[in-house]
């Protein structure tokens, strides 16, 4: 193993994740039966997005009907309770030799060393080969891709990511849907004046806070900043980096987010929301179902709406152009990756749309589900907003930023909101950190 994939645990706590690793990674050892169908093959795939999330809930349903036909063969499915832990245990694995046959990954700079290094399966060519390609809505895969139009990982969720909020809680409150993110920063003020939490946030994830770092930058540069940022061509400390910044720390010292919002995960922080203790929660069409009224609590019932990214006085991108994506890809070990494997990724490939959208989600391949199929009003409309999107998406930062800032930016972040250290303190660490950094990863 070359020295970078030993040197990436250097700035993650190693003691605290060996415990857990065990033997993570996939045998390449099968077993030869009477055919080709009944040779044995355990598939290890250690996702991000949690055991239950419906993607995986669709593969793992996908692998039981493929072992009707190829009984030797297993999908075993592994996961974290936090991001931060995923990906600490992942980096860890992969350094000590044991890359599980399929993991969940963005297209970071990360992932981009293991494709240098040539570990990971070409997802690009596996969907031509298969003859897969025109079947992906084309967002889907270009979210995939990295900067160089390279794609390896296989997208299994598609949707945009818009601020949900509880219509009951504005009338009262006399605030509107804002617009722009002035009126946005008001409508929080007002709320918080009249002593309702403005907004739930999962913190612990860190990626929801990065979010809202985007917002602005996105709205004003497209993706362009950055991309310059990456590498160190732009700074933290430009009027658009310290805007965000100030964004960010606005939000969390005038107590606009829940108290004790650094510790408060995916689920509670959707919790808080669903509920009624809180105003607005940013998070993506995946969780279309849960703010249906069939799933609501009889308060709640015809409360949940969303209103998209609001606008900047100075902004480059459109109204419908913000935050959407195919989710966090899978990836997979190019040294496991065998003929089974392939077959069963073609399986999936065959029947993964349908299942998947039966669930109420919105898949990343083209497919419409049959009229009988009835789904509630609220999944329809963002089903027509999905389609009216724009062309320009935005990235999230975790997925460009190399693994090192991406550390450091995540544990800074909430400390910024909470007023641990000034805007310029925070920018000026993560500037020194890309400076030290950057280099290691990207060279064009």
């Amino acid at each position: 193993m070359k020295k970078w994939l030993t040197s990436v645990v250097s700035f993650i706590l190693i003691t605290a994740l060996l415990a857990g690793c065990g033997n993570a990674g996939g045998s390449n050892e099968t077993k030869e039966g009477t055919s080709a169908n009944t040779k044995t093959k355990t598939v290890k795939w250690f996702v991000a997005r949690g055991v239950n999330n419906p993607a995986v809930e669709t593969v793992k349903e996908l692998a039981e009907e493929f072992k009707k036909t190829n009984p030797g063969f297993q999908l075993v499915v592994e996961g974290t309770g936090d991001r931060p832990s995923y990906l600490q245990k992942l980096r860890t694995l992969i350094a000590s030799n044991e890359m599980p046959d399929m993991f969940d990954t963005d297209p970071d700079a990360f992932a981009k060393k293991l494709v240098d290094e040539d570990m990971l399966v070409d997802v690009k060519g596996l969907l031509d080969d298969l003859g897969k390609t025109d079947d992906f809505r084309p967002i889907a895969l270009s979210y995939q891709q990295f900067s160089d139009g390279s794609m390896y990982t296989l997208p299994l969720e598609y949707g945009i990511e818009v601020f949900w909020y509880n219509k009951r809680i504005f009338q009262e409150a006399g605030v509107n849907p804002p617009t722009t993110f002035d009126e946005f920063l008001d409508a929080a003020k007002k709320l918080k004046s009249k002593g309702i939490t403005p907004i739930a946030i999962d913190g612990k994830d860190k990626w929801p806070m990065l979010r809202y770092l985007g917002f602005l930058p996105f709205r004003q540069t497209g993706n362009d900043y950055l991309e310059k940022l990456k590498k160190g061509e732009e700074s933290l400390t430009d009027p658009v980096g310290m805007q965000a910044i100030e964004f960010i720390q606005e939000l969390g010292t005038k107590k606009y987010l829940q108290e004790g919002f650094t510790a408060t995960d995916y689920t509670a922080a959707r919790d808080l929301f669903l509920s009624g203790k809180a105003a607005i929660y940013y998070m993506g069409s995946w969780e279309t179902l849960s703010f249906s009224d069939e799933n609501l609590t009889d308060e709640m019932k015809g409360n949940v709406s969303y209103f998209k990214m609001p606008m900047t006085a100075n902004a480059t991108t459109q109204p419908n152009d913000y935050f959407m994506n195919s989710g966090i890809g899978v990836a997979f070990n190019k040294q496991t990756f065998d003929e089974t494997t392939e077959n069963f990724i073609a399986f999936v490939l065959d029947h993964y749309a349908e299942a998947y959208a039966k669930k109420g989600q919105f898949t990343p391949q083209k497919y419409e589900l049959d009229e009988s199929v009835k789904m509630p009003p609220l999944y329809l409309e963002i089903l027509k907003d999905i389609n009216s999107s724009g062309t320009v998406f935005g990235i999230p930062w975790d997925a460009r930023l190399d693994p090192a800032t991406n550390e450091l930016i995540g544990n800074q972040i909430n400390a910024l909101g909470v007023g641990g250290l000034t805007p310029v303190e925070f920018a000026r660490q993560i500037d020194a950190a890309i400076k030290e950094n950057a280099k290691k990863y990207f060279t064009e």
